[in-house]
Formats: C-alpha cells, sequence, structure tokens
C-alpha cells in the first residue's frame, strides 16, 4: 500500500466548510481534546519564558553583586549570559519539542482518517 500526499487547497472564504478551526476559548474548554491549544500559546510561552530568565539572570547579577563586586562583574559579564543563553536554549528546544508532538498527532490523525476512507473503497 502506498501513501500518496494530500493536496492541501485552501478553501475559499464563504465556501462553509466544515475544517474551521474553533477558536482560542473553545479550543480551551473542550473536553474531549478534539482541538489543540498548544499551537496557540506556544509563542507566548516562549515570550514568559524569555521573561523569566531575563529576570533570573539579573537577580543572579544583583546578588553576585552582593557578594563580591569581583564575583559580580564575572556573573554579569560571562556566567550569567552563558546560563541565560543555555536556559533560552532549553526553553526554545522543548517548546519545539511539544510543538512537534502536537503536530505529529495532527498528521497522524489525517492519515487515519485517509486510511479509513481508502479502506471503505
Amino acid at each position: 500500500m502506498t501513501y500518496e500526499q494530500p493536496s492541501h487547497q485552501p478553501e475559499q472564504p464563504g465556501s462553509g466548510g466544515s475544517d474551521q478551526q474553533p477558536n482560542f476559548f473553545a479550543r480551551l474548554f473542550d473536553f474531549r481534546f478534539n482541538a489543540y491549544v498548544t499551537p496557540t500559546i506556544i509563542s507566548v510561552l516562549y515570550v514568559l519564558g524569555m521573561i523569566g530568565i531575563a529576570i533570573g539572570y539579573l537577580s543572579y547579577v544583583v546578588l553576585a553583586f552582593n557578594v563580591n563586586a569581583g564575583f559580580g562583574i564575572l556573573v554579569l559579564l560571562i556566567l550569567g549570559p552563558l546560563g541565560a543563553l543555555l536556559a533560552l536554549i532549553w526553553l526554545r528546544v522543548t517548546l519545539e519539542f511539544y510543538l512537534a508532538l502536537v503536530r505529529l498527532s495532527g498528521d497522524f490523525r489525517q492519515w487515519r482518517d485517509e486510511w479509513r476512507q481508502q479502506a471503505s473503497r
């Protein structure tokens, strides 16, 4: 059995198709989990994570200067930016992983539906 790539035709406005995505709150309170919220909020989570990393970096610098001026300069110029960069990389990779899982799940649903249609012919 061979898999044929589905042709994704853009839906014409006003065509009344049933494949319309529900709005954010409809997806948020969908207790059957038929629609995903993750693709909608992933960019917000990334921005919040970046803000959290920046606040953590600044807090670490202030604490380092309270310990010692030399240690504060070391944290300000080397350790802090390196830690913030590693935290940002970890955040990005983690969010991309979860987004890839959600997209893969959507692809599996589509493939399953296509296979069921082919099997019923």
